[in-house]
Formats: C-alpha cells, sequence, structure tokens
C-alpha cells in the first residue's frame, strides 16, 4: 500500500463513488506492475542492480512515451520508448549501495539481482 501511496502519487481524498475509488486502486496496480517491469528490464539488459524505490520515483519521466506508443499502436515507437526507458534508469534508477546490500540490505540472504544468466532474453523477446 504505501507504494502506491507514496511512490504512484496516489493522493487520499473524499468521494461517495467506490466506482471512482475502484478504478484508482486498478491503475495503481496497472501501474506498480509496469514500474516493476521497467525494474527488472535494466536490470537484464544493462547487468545494473536496480533500486525498485528509485524506479518507482524515476518512471514519470519515462511513462509518458509509453503509454503515448500504446495508446497510438505504434510499435516501433514503443520499443524506442522501453530502449530509451531502460537507458535511463540504468543510468539514474540503480541501487545505490550494492556492496553494503551484500553486508547489510537483501542481498545478504544470498539474493543476487539477475544478470549474466543463461535464461537472459533478448529486449525484442522481452518486450
Amino acid at each position: 500500500m504505501k507504494e502506491w501511496q507514496s511512490y504512484a502519487n496516489l493522493p487520499a481524498f473524499d468521494t461517495a463513488k467506490p466506482a471512482s475509488v475502484e478504478g484508482l486502486m486498478w491503475a495503481a496496480i496497472a501501474a506498480a506492475a509496469l514500474k516493476r517491469f521497467l525494474a527488472s528490464m535494466p536490470q537484464l539488459l544493462a547487468e545494473v542492480p536496480m533500486s525498485t524505490r528509485k524506479v518507482a520515483m524515476c518512471a514519470v519521466y519515462v511513462l509518458g512515451a509509453i503509454v503515448r506508443a500504446l495508446q497510438s499502436g505504434d510499435v516501433a515507437g514503443l520499443y524506442a520508448a522501453l530502449e530509451e526507458a531502460v537507458t535511463y534508469l540504468a543510468c539514474h534508477a540503480h541501487r545505490a549501495h550494492p556492496k553494503r546490500d551484500r553486508q547489510r540490505g537483501r542481498s545478504q540472504l544470498g539474493l543476487e539481482p539477475l544478470f549474466g544468466s543463461d535464461d537472459v532474453i533478448e529486449f525484442a523477446e522481452a518486450a
């Protein structure tokens, strides 16, 4: 719920229409799923450990081009927007302290970013 409120910029408001609330919640879930996808792509393709929080905060800068390409049905534009998003996020949303995370963070449990694997798929297949 914190991700929906803070990172999806879903403010609190009063309404008597349950359909409005439900619609906003579904939109927030869809946005969170898209942001998780966008967090995994730079990690797989650019081999950069990603911060899902930073991706959620930076996604506002890349989602516009993706949504416009989806609306127009422009497949080439969608690939270009996704490539631009991956490049932008790889530069601006990487984990701040991956070495520290191996000692005290989530990586101390042996969880490592999934890159360099034989299962890495091509960008065109991922999109």
